[in-house]
């Protein structure tokens, strides 16, 4: 599976885009097997008063209205690894309701585990889980608590989709990451957009040899309080260098092509 993920990445199909109805054409849904009536269906979304993932339950109802950001990002991974879940084990990091578990496993992955620390969310992707008759495993898990001895394996492919920004310490995170990684990571952050030319001025070279140096790329912005979509538990900003170098010093060697869902939102497939 590494070989062929690679193969992919290396070829550079992923492109920058604008825009996000430019990259999903919507088509018939599966149904999920035997799934309820669709007013049991209506009554198990509105049981939860808040819903961040939209995932389809049968009979024609979802638990959001309108394609979200996700969204996007499952098909673009898609296109990039038509074949990537087959056989394949995966972990799901930050869970939610299990958007992404549930796309792995229907995709032909052998075994999915999704791991969240908030309980409302986990409730929810097992109500999901439940109606589609999937075997996903579901656990309670702090990120910090993320380690091989605590999972009891490594993973062939790990989602780590819309966590990086939300991190306090997002490179030593990537490390743990990478020792549950024994292929690919699916990385999808807010990142500081490329299409302004940031500069900060920092003392560089070799020693004896210092100057302060303009830096154009490979920073991040630290988030205080509730300057991000006046959400307290986001912490950092990176840059598209930012993320590729700590997934570099985290000892990922192979990239996609980075792709873009508007102007803050990356996408990048590294193993």
């Amino acid at each position: 599976m590494l070989q062929a993920i690679n193969h992919l990445l290396k070829r550079g199909g992923i492109q920058i885009q604008d825009g996000l109805a430019q990259s999903i054409t919507p088509g018939a849904e599966i149904e999920p097997p035997d799934s309820p009536d669709r007013e049991s269906l209506i009554a198990l979304v509105n049981s939860f008063p808040y819903w961040y993932q939209r995932i389809y339950l049968g009979q024609g109802v979802y638990t959001l209205p309108v394609l979200q950001l996700h969204n996007y990002v499952w098909q673009a991974v898609k296109e990039m690894l038509p074949d990537g879940y087959n056989g394949a084990s995966v972990l799901d990091v930050g869970t939610n309701a299990g958007y992404f578990s549930i796309q792995a496993k229907l995709n032909g992955a052998d075994q999915v585990v999704g791991v969240d620390f908030e309980d409302r969310y986990l409730k929810q992707a097992e109500a999901c889980r439940t109606i589609w008759k999937l075997d996903i495993d579901y656990r309670q898990i702090d990120i910090d608590q993320l380690q091989p001895l605590a999972m009891g394996q490594r993973f062939d492919v790990v989602i780590f989709t819309g966590i990086l920004y939300h991190l306090k310490n997002p490179l030593g995170v990537l490390e743990q990451m990478a020792t549950l990684c024994s292929d690919a990571i699916i990385v999808e952050t807010e990142v500081i957009s490329p299409r302004h030319k940031n500069v900060l001025h920092v003392r560089q070279g070799p020693f004896g040899r210092t100057a302060v140096t303009p830096c154009h790329t490979g920073f991040m912005k630290f988030i205080e309080k509730y300057e991000l979509n006046g959400d307290g538990s986001n912490w950092w900003v990176p840059d598209e260098e930012c993320v590729l170098g700590m997934l570099r010093s985290a000892g990922f060697k192979h990239f996609s092509r980075p792709r873009y869902f508007g102007e803050t939102r990356m996408l990048v497939i590294a193993t």
